[in-house]
């Protein structure tokens, strides 16, 4: 695959303390064209913004200033019970700022119920014309690639496709080649990043989950098969970096931005220099 086309994104968990107002501030200081937001809050520290007029109001207008693009908001989740009806908001504001996609992961153990709930999303998200994406990871009740895909290709739904995340991706025990069986059109977007050396005893989950929200490497400066990633993903697929990296956790969230799009676009020089 050919970088030069790819759009390169500041997602939510590199800078997750900004919150979303802070989040495209860095992005567009550091240089970002595209972010990804958390408007949905997941953890009891996420800064919430749907259902705060004022604050809805302030990341509409400086999205339009800095003329920033919404790739992706997160996170929604897969459960059992899930109140599609109370996400309404969050996807019409997710709608009213341009976002493409909205991130899955799973929470549901019960295959047949979540293939059903996500497509009961997809066909709710499709009036704002956005594209649901799963996400697997090891620590989740969707730990796997072949999991993920047999669920998408299970609801058959247009708007419903695949995110693939290279932490996830090498801790789930996946090399990128194994991305060869999956239909590339239901490849939608990678949340690059890079990491330590796949350790060679098992990792709990509590280990597993701390690594991949607080300690994961900048790309190019780990030990992940990112040229192999690249080389096999679709033309054009966004690259959304996801890299929040302990050593810069004292940064400010702007400096963090401006290291995360640095590295990646020395990442992608050498790639395009090499070919």
């Amino acid at each position: 695959m050919n970088t030069d086309s790819n759009d390169l994104s500041l997602a939510a968990l590199t800078i997750l303390d900004a919150g979303p107002i802070g989040h495209v501030r860095a992005a567009a200081e550091s240089g970002f064209t595209s972010v990804g937001l958390r408007l949905q809050p997941l953890l009891p520290t996420d800064l919430a913004v749907v259902g705060d007029a004022k604050a809805m109001d302030e990341l509409v207008q400086l999205i339009a200033q800095t003329r920033m693009r919404v790739l992706e908001v997160g996170v929604f989740p897969l459960k059992a019970g899930m109140d599609l009806e109370a996400l309404g908001p969050v996807l019409s504001f997710s709608h009213k700022l341009g976002a493409r996609y909205i991130v899955c992961p799973v929470e549901d153990d019960d295959k047949t119920r979540r293939v059903e709930t996500f497509a009961a999303l997809c066909d709710f998200a499709e009036s704002c014309a956005l594209e649901v994406l799963v996400e697997f990871n090891p620590y989740s009740a969707c730990r796997s690639l072949g999991e993920a895909y047999e669920l998408v290709d299970r609801a058959k739904r247009p708007n419903g496709k695949l995110l693939i995340d290279a932490f996830h991706l090498s801790r789930s025990g996946a090399h990128p080649l194994d991305l060869r069986s999956v239909p590339k059109e239901l490849l939608a977007l990678v949340h690059l990043c890079d990491a330590e050396p796949l350790p060679s005893t098992p990792r709990s989950v509590d280990d597993l989950r701390r690594e991949s929200r607080t300690a994961r490497l900048l790309p190019g400066e780990g030990s992940l098969w990112l040229d192999e990633l690249l080389d096999v993903l679709p033309a054009g697929i966004p690259l959304s970096i996801e890299a929040p990296a302990a050593k810069n956790a004292h940064l400010p969230a702007t400096e963090r931005a401006r290291l995360a799009l640095a590295a990646t676009q020395r990442l992608m020089a050498r790639r395009n220099q090499g070919k």
